[in-house]
C-alpha cells in the first residue's frame, strides 16, 4: 500500500497500485462474503435485496468493534479489522460515527508505539487503517476532541488529560523516528506523514508535548537534509580515480536527497495547515 498524491488536500491509501499487473486469482468467498458483511440493526429487507449480490453475513457491528478493541494484539485481529475497513463500506461508516474511538484506537497505538516488537506487515495494516479513517473530517474532529484521563503504555512521558489527537500524532512521529533509525522504509515513513497531513487541518488544542514533537521532527529531517546536501558537494567537487563508484555513491546521495525532501515538504504542509486553519485552536503551536 502506497500513499498517494493528495486529493483535495487529503492523502488517500492507493488500493489500486499495479491492479492490471496483478496475477489473476479466482475469487475469495470469504473475502467477498466479509466485505458485503452488513449489520444486524439494519433492516432485514435491505439485507434481502442485496442478496443477489453476493453472500451477505449478518452480524453485531457493535459487538464485532468491541471485540476488536480487546484482542488486537492477534496479528490476525489486525488482519480482520483491516480487511473490514479497506473493503467493507458499511463497517467504516460505522466506526467512523462511534463517539468511544479510543475502544480501537488506543490498541492500535500502542502497538505502533512497540513497533520493534511487530511484524513490517502488522505496522503496514495499521498505519493503513489510520490513513483510510484519517480521510474522513469528522473522524479528525472526533479524535482531537476524545480527552484521555491517562495512557499508562507510553513510558517517556506521563501523560494526563491529552487529547486522543494529540496521542496520535505523538505516537506516529516516534514511529517515523523508528523508522528512521531501524526499517528504513520510505512508503512506512510517507504512510505516517499522509495521516499526520490529514489531521493537520482540524488539530485542536494539540498538547505542548505533541507540539514540540511535531517541530523536533521537522528540525531532525531539516538537518539531515542538509547534512546530505553538503555530501553531495562535498562528493561533486571531490576528484576520485574510481570514476564509476563515485557516480554510484552520488546517484545514493541524490535519491535519499529527493526522499528527504519530499518528508520535509510533507512536514511544512503538516505545520502550515496548523498555522492557517487551526492556530487559534492551538496556542502550543506557538
Amino acid at each position: 500500500m502506497n500513499e498517494s498524491i493528495p486529493t483535495d488536500g487529503v492523502y488517500m491509501s492507493d488500493s489500486n497500485t499495479n491492479v492490471k499487473d496483478a496475477p489473476a486469482f479466482h475469487e475469495n468467498p470469504y473475502c467477498k462474503a466479509l466485505n458485503n458483511a452488513k449489520d444486524i440493526q439494519f433492516d432485514h429487507a435491505d439485507v434481502e435485496g442485496n442478496a443477489q449480490n453476493g453472500p451477505v453475513v449478518s452480524l453485531s457491528f457493535a459487538s464485532l468493534f468491541d471485540a476488536l478493541g480487546t484482542c488486537l494484539k492477534d496479528e490476525s485481529s489486525v488482519l480482520l479489522l483491516y480487511s473490514l475497513v479497506h473493503g467493507n463500506c458499511d463497517f467504516q461508516e460505522y466506526v467512523l460515527v462511534r463517539t468511544d474511538l479510543d475502544t480501537l484506537l488506543m490498541p492500535i497505538l500502542e502497538m505502533l508505539y512497540n513497533a520493534s516488537r511487530k511484524t513490517s506487515n502488522q505496522i503496514y495494516m495499521l498505519l493503513i487503517i489510520l490513513l483510510i479513517l484519517s480521510q474522513d473530517s469528522t473522524f479528525n474532529a472526533s479524535v482531537h476532541k476524545l480527552v484521555l484521563p491517562s495512557v499508562p503504555w507510553y513510558q517517556e512521558r506521563l501523560m494526563h488529560q491529552t487529547s486522543l489527537g494529540s496521542l496520535m500524532v505523538v505516537v506516529l512521529i516516534r514511529t517515523i523516528k523508528y523508522n528512521l533509525s531501524k526499517l528504513r522504509d520510505v512508503y512506512l515513513h510517507t504512510n505516517c506523514l499522509a495521516i499526520l497531513a490529514n489531521m493537520g487541518p482540524h488539530a485542536h488544542k494539540l498538547s505542548a508535548y505533541a507540539s514540540q514533537r511535531l517541530v523536533s521532527l521537522f528540525d531532525m529531517l531539516s538537518r539531515k537534509y542538509a547534512k546530505l546536501a553538503e555530501l553531495k558537494n562535498d562528493k561533486a567537487l571531490k576528484v576520485t580515480p574510481d570514476q564509476m563508484e563515485a557516480d554510484i555513491i552520488s546517484d545514493d546521495t541524490s535519491t535519499e536527497l529527493h526522499i528527504y525532501t519530499d518528508f520535509l515538504r510533507i512536514v511544512l504542509e503538516i505545520i502550515n495547515a496548523i498555522l492557517t486553519y487551526a492556530l487559534p485552536r492551538n496556542p502550543e503551536v506557538c
